[in-house]
């Protein structure tokens, strides 16, 4: 009775599953279509428009002989007669099927259970994918239309700037103190518009790198330190490098991404006080990169706001920059899918940080 009672329990827990359960048995390890229905929960008898009557007990090939000519539905089936064989599990990943009983995508996984027996696990994300696919090309259009607008916007004011440039030239000695200032205040206001104009246009490129490569995160940061060294010895600034693993990413995203961070590290330091960085890595679930400073710190409130797109916590007077910096840090992050955060004291310093999960070879 009891034998029985946790049987029953055990099959009624995996009709009841979220996820596709199936148990298959593999009558000839030699043959596909030997393979037999032992148990369907209710989403794969949902996903297959059948009943238990009209599955279990029977073979593969008798329910759904059309499965046999369709490229993912025999893959799925070559599957499953290897694993009996073999023994083990495999993740499919994203299988796609389509006849006249399923039709989808699905994530897919075969499991070994004992002698001919396997079992196998799926879920359908035929809306998931899709949705994820709409999203992507509404990423690109969007990217598509920054890069547009914003190289439209160029020209324009390449030709503002030029007039300026003219008629300070022509007028230099009729222009009075108060004139040659609100000319100076028109360049700088152009100047900042065109970093702008340029920031966003690499935003909308961060990406665009179709390969992976091996990236010394070391070197990276040594030909980032003599790209910022005029910087470096204005500010009198001593930099700690620990070591840096090389990993495998995208170089120019990475190579902005550190620049970024260090370059904020550089600019946002206390009025007399030197700046100290410390670059360092710690690999765990793949590898976290360090910078840590010295500088105004950031109050715990913004600490979130600071990755949006145009956020600033200062005046330009202060600070320069169109508060666009992490929000590309962020983004070239999240192409790897990584994370990035922050931990900071006011008047203290900051450690920003960002991981990058190990990424196959």
């Amino acid at each position: 009775m009891n034998d029985f009672l946790s049987a029953d329990i055990l099959f009624k827990t995996l009709d009841d599953l979220p996820i596709g359960i199936g148990v298959f048995q593999v009558e000839d390890l030699n043959d596909n279509k030997s393979i037999r229905y032992v148990f369907m929960n209710k989403v794969v008898l949902y996903e297959m428009r059948k009943t238990k009557e009209e599955v279990f007990g029977k073979k593969i090939h008798e329910v759904a002989p059309e499965a046999y000519e369709h490229e993912g539905g025999l893959f799925v089936i070559e599957t499953y007669r290897k694993i009996a064989k073999e023994g083990g599990s495999i993740n499919l990943g994203l299988v796609e099927y389509s006849n006249h009983m399923v039709a989808g995508t699905y994530e897919c996984s075969v499991h070994h259970i004992v002698d001919n027996y396997v079992y196998v696990m799926l879920r359908n994300v035929t809306e998931l994918e899709q949705t994820k696919n709409q999203l992507q090309l509404k990423n690109k259009e969007l990217n598509q239309f920054a890069y547009i607008v914003s190289h439209d916007l160029k020209a324009p004011l390449r030709t503002i700037t030029s007039f300026i440039d003219l008629l300070k030239g022509q007028q230099q000695n009729q222009l009075d103190e108060e004139t040659k200032a609100m000319f100076g205040f028109i360049s700088d206001a152009a100047l900042r518009m065109d970093k702008l104009i340029t920031d966003i246009l690499d935003f909308s490129r961060i990406g665009e790198t179709k390969e992976m490569a091996m990236v010394d995160l070391g070197k990276l940061v040594e030909i980032i330190q003599q790209d910022l060294a005029e910087r470096i010895n204005d500010t009198k600034a001593s930099i700690k490098i620990g070591d840096l693993p090389t990993i495998k990413g995208y170089e120019t995203e990475l190579r902005m991404l550190l620049q970024n961070l260090i370059g904020n590290a550089l600019k946002f330091n206390k009025p007399g006080r030197n700046p100290e960085i410390e670059i360092y890595a710690k690999e765990e679930n793949g590898w976290t990169i360090f910078i840590k400073d010295n500088g105004i710190g950031i109050a715990e409130k913004h600490q979130e706001k600071i990755f949006g797109v145009f956020q600033r916590l200062h005046d330009q007077d202060n600070y320069e920059g169109t508060g666009i910096g992490l929000a590309h840090c962020k983004k070239i992050v999240e192409l790897h899918n990584g994370e990035l955060g922050v931990e900071s004291i006011p008047d203290e310093g900051s450690t920003f940080y960002f991981s990058i999960p190990h990424q196959d070879r």
